[in-house]
């Protein structure tokens, strides 16, 4: 039954209809429209989906396709197809947009996919849609070859080819057998290659994207190449032989050498998250082992961005992956703060004044307002650190604290009073938004949720100990305590709190 809906899936052709075109300007003018479903959002819950615009097949993501030619003026279309998400259930996708062509050329709309329940919408993205050359960048209608072998070289022309039959094996052995774990892999294995592209057809690409991308699709393509099936979401592979976490695939004898923790996440393969690799640098220098914490700051500087903002030099972590909602880049407001931490404290162990310039410039972004690509977001608690900097609504409490608390290992190294500042206005927020954040019996994990999970339940205890010690404010303890006590509740073993204050009282 299930091959036969997978079978009409991939042949079914819906016909969207165009609605008309008012003319606008010179009759013997002619336009050009394409339609292109962005890879974000709701693409990623789909295994594979089949649209029709004005009789013209979108399939693919991130490529334009031709859906009308004629004279300019406003151009409505519908769209109409099908999707299977990853459970092998069968969706509708329809939407609707329109594209006002006032002169002749080419014009882009591009169209994301968001979840509804029971069916998938098609919603126009204002942000890349327009005359091409004009609104949109002239690039964005390249070939893919000619971008891929100018942003990644000629040597990297091994790994493309090694790429390519991997995405072209496992795409075999899905129309095989129609098992959704191959075309999950054939996703994997197309992403970073499809973001690199998008982001260098936008103009977004930088040095350290490019980095970036080269490293993500060799730790995809290893995976792959020793692996049959996808991994588990969050699944961490890292190219040496240390990780501070059981589980981590280790490959000391890989195509490169690195200390650095590639995530995987599903439809985006593995990734070289900026997150990851401080919070593994964290736990590293906690433990005392200060050179493996060390490396880490040493190579993720290769991925590092200076810019500049109104006069004032800054440094960010840019992510180059779509997480949740995203575009690309993006910025997390914990990397920022706990990056600034950490490498004042590589400094006052070094000496080395590369670490507190490094220190100092990721401290200065703090200053960059959110209109300006910053992170700091003003809310009725105060100012909150955003973790996922796209999505300004989302105060996610363990990412705001761990920004706090770079923030205040770069205050007790430096004694610089603006730290101290973005310290102490952050930790308020907190203690105001604490009530929020209680729902009567857990703990959210960001203001759009209702809950959280154990895992994060157990963390925001242990931080909320962390700001009670180095604050001396007991409305944390009183919190800790309290959210302590739902875990007994629950018949969970509760932390203990009394050796986590001890513990924190010796920790940096």
């Amino acid at each position: 039954m299930r091959r036969n809906l997978v079978t009409l899936l991939l042949i079914v052709v819906i016909t969207g209809s165009l609605l008309g075109a008012a003319w606008v300007g010179n009759c013997s003018e002619e336009v050009k429209v394409y339609a292109m479903i962005e890879e974000k959002g709701a693409s990623f819950e789909i295994a594979v989906f089949n649209v029709t615009i004005n009789g013209r097949i979108l399939n693919e993501t991130n490529k334009p396709v031709l859906i009308y030619e004629g004279h300019p003026g406003l151009i409505k279309f519908k769209g109409r197809g099908k999707a299977l998400n990853w459970n092998g259930v069968e969706f509708n996708i329809s939407g609707s947009a329109e594209l006002l062509c006032s002169s002749e050329g080419e014009y882009l709309i591009t169209l994301e996919i968001t979840h509804r329940p029971g069916n998938f919408i098609l919603k126009k993205d204002s942000s890349m849609t327009g005359k091409v050359g004009e609104e949109v960048p002239e690039g964005i209608m390249e070939s893919d070859e000619k971008v891929l072998e100018n942003i990644l070289g000629e040597d990297f022309r091994a790994e493309l080819e090694r790429n390519e039959r991997l995405q072209s094996e496992f795409l075999r052995k899905w129309r095989e057998s129609k098992n959704l774990s191959y075309i999950l892999a054939y996703r994997d294995l197309s992403y970073p290659l499809k973001a690199a592209l998008l982001t260098a057809k936008l103009g977004k690409l930088t040095r350290a994207g490019v980095e970036t991308y080269r490293e993500d699709i060799i730790a995809t393509d290893w995976y792959y190449s020793h692996y049959n099936s996808p991994g588990k979401k969050d699944l961490t592979l890292v190219f040496s032989n240390e990780s501070p976490y059981y589980g981590t695939i280790k490959v000391p004898e890989g195509p490169i050498k690195s200390s650095l923790p590639f995530v995987y996440y599903p439809g985006r393969g593995f990734n070289l998250y900026p997150v990851s690799a401080l919070h593994w640098a964290h736990l590293y220098f906690l433990k005392g082992q200060r050179e493996k914490g060390l490396e880490i700051l040493k190579e993720l500087k290769h991925f590092l961005e200076e810019r500049v903002w109104k006069g004032l030099e800054y440094a960010e972590f840019p992510v180059w992956f779509q997480f949740q909602n995203s575009s690309i880049p993006w910025v997390s407001g914990y990397a920022q703060g706990l990056g600034a931490g950490l490498y004042a404290l590589a400094y006052n162990w070094t000496g080395n004044n590369a670490y507190l310039r490094t220190a100092r410039l990721l401290l200065n972004s703090f200053e960059v307002p959110l209109s300006g690509g910053g992170f700091v977001t003003y809310t009725k608690y105060g100012p909150w650190y955003l973790e996922y900097a796209y999505y300004p609504e989302e105060l996610v409490l363990n990412g705001h604290i761990i920004a706090l608390q770079g923030l205040y290992y770069y205050w007790k190294v430096t004694g610089d009073k603006r730290a101290h500042r973005f310290f102490i206005e952050g930790a308020q927020s907190v203690k105001n938004a604490l009530p929020f954040f209680d729902t009567g019996n857990w703990s959210r994990y960001a203001s759009i949720y209702n809950s959280s999970s154990e895992f994060y339940h157990r963390l925001h205890i242990k931080l909320l100990v962390w700001l009670y010690v180095k604050t001396g404010d007991e409305t944390f303890l009183r919190y800790a305590e309290k959210w302590n006590g739902y875990l007994r509740d629950r018949g969970e073993k509760p932390e203990n709190i009394k050796s986590l204050i001890e513990d924190m009282r010796h920790s940096p």
